[in-house]
């Protein structure tokens, strides 16, 4: 018979990664979290992670499993919570979504305290634009920026997208500061993604851009300084005291939230996938 100890030893080094990390959640050596998970494959007769890059991501069987232990896990929450007045002692949970920088920064960072209020949660909030730390399991939820729906098919049949609102874009230069006169900043080409090389060139023409970057935060800082304007994230843009907006909406991309199938009925989950729609929803808007 499998006991809760290896059940909850199965469940952090999901989260967590490796025996290190995990023994650290549990307060055990990583000698311990070893055996147990190596008793219990004996058990379940499968292998349940397999070691990528440094990093352990469950297999297959083990996604399935994974889904229906964070299920009972809540289960046991909600009945510790109802049984215990120690605010200290409640259990936590970890919560982890990745989001292109600049929506971390200027979104997601911003309105972390809804969800914090919302649940009882740890959260990391993971600046990257791929998704392969989703497809391995490295975070619950992946915000993108896609012209399409995304190509789930790389990913596995475990994860599913849903599109959650679009990211406007305009452009911005210092106040005061006639736009006509400035020249053009851009993104560095290998950096920008889908549809928004293709717009920025056609405003810069055939000038082309004096000024290149790697982020939308170092080209705000650019338009800020009167040295240029930029076509920016309006989330970005409308930031930044001290620029305006020069234009209208001049791109509009889908944003997508992908997350794991099985884990739809997760409920601390399923709070991190409603508080970052909700949250798109009323922060994504642009000036006219």
């Amino acid at each position: 018979m499998v006991n809760w100890d290896q059940w909850q030893t199965l469940l952090a080094v999901s989260r967590s990664g490796t025996y290190a990390k995990a023994a650290l959640i549990l307060q055990v050596n990583a000698t311990t979290i070893g055996r147990r998970l190596k008793l219990l494959e004996q058990q379940l007769n499968y292998p349940l992670f397999f070691r990528q890059e440094g990093r352990l991501h469950p297999t297959y069987q083990c996604e399935t499993l994974i889904a229906h232990l964070e299920s009972a896990s809540e289960i046991l929450r909600a009945a510790e919570q109802e049984s215990i007045s120690s605010e200290s002692s409640a259990i936590w949970r970890d919560l982890r979504m990745t989001a292109p920088p600049f929506l971390v920064k200027y979104l997601f960072a911003s309105n972390i305290l809804q969800l914090t209020k919302a649940h009882r949660v740890r959260v990391e909030l993971m600046g990257t634009g791929t998704n392969v730390s989703l497809s391995r399991r490295e975070a619950d939820v992946a915000i993108r920026i896609e012209d399409r729906r995304p190509p789930l098919n790389t990913m596995g049949s475990q994860v599913e997208a849903k599109r959650i609102g679009a990211v406007r874009y305009a452009v911005y230069c210092r106040r005061g500061v006639a736009p006509r006169n400035l020249p053009w900043a851009g993104l560095m080409e290998d950096f920008v993604r889908t549809t928004g090389s293709d717009a920025m060139a056609a405003l810069a023409g055939s000038k082309g851009f004096r000024f290149r970057a790697y982020h939308f935060d170092v080209l705000a800082e650019i338009a800020s300084s009167g040295a240029a304007r930029a076509m920016l994230p309006c989330v970005v843009g409308n930031s930044y005291p001290d620029l305006r907006p020069v234009s209208n909406i001049v791109l509009e991309q889908p944003l997508w939230m992908l997350s794991h199938r099985q884990d739809r009925d997760v409920a601390h989950l399923k709070g991190l996938r409603s508080w970052a729609e909700e949250t798109v929803l009323q922060a994504l808007s642009c000036p006219p």
